[in-house]
């Protein structure tokens, strides 16, 4: 007979397993290999002063993450990083870019830099909306 475990503090690598177990699974179902890691860096003097990273599935950029150090911010750093990571993608045939983010100021970013929101869920963390965005790169 089965046995069912509940748990507040279940084990990192019990974690793991089913995280990568899922994603398996939900790839095969697509017919998706692995996915593509992809960074877009920048440096000052050697020191990380910013990057756009993601992944790259099914012809699609994931953007996960997109940061510049406060220092170099409003320079015009932030549209240069995702620009790049962009570019690499289109360059290896994705046709979309996907971004997510919980801030209203963030998000019309995006959306200057020719994104276009697709889906909003209202208080996604309380008091925090999250907003989905796409833009073609093809």
């Amino acid at each position: 007979m089965n046995e069912l475990e509940t748990s507040f503090a279940p084990e990192a690598r019990e974690l793991q397993h089913l995280s990568k177990a899922v994603i398996a699974h939900d790839r095969a179902s697509v017919g998706a290999g692995h996915p593509q890691p992809l960074a877009c860096l920048a440096r000052d003097n050697g020191h990380l002063i910013g990057g756009a990273a993601g992944r790259i599935e099914l012809d699609r950029l994931y953007v996960e993450y997109l940061w510049v150090d406060a220092a170099h911010r409003r320079k015009g750093l932030g549209h240069r990083l995702l620009a790049g990571i962009e570019g690499a993608a289109r360059g290896v045939g994705c046709n979309e870019c996907l971004i997510e983010s919980l801030s209203p100021r963030t998000a019309l970013m995006y959306e200057r830099a020719g994104y276009r929101g697709y889906a909003q869920i209202d208080n996604y963390i309380p008091g925090l909306n999250l907003y989905v965005l796409l833009k073609p790169l093809i």
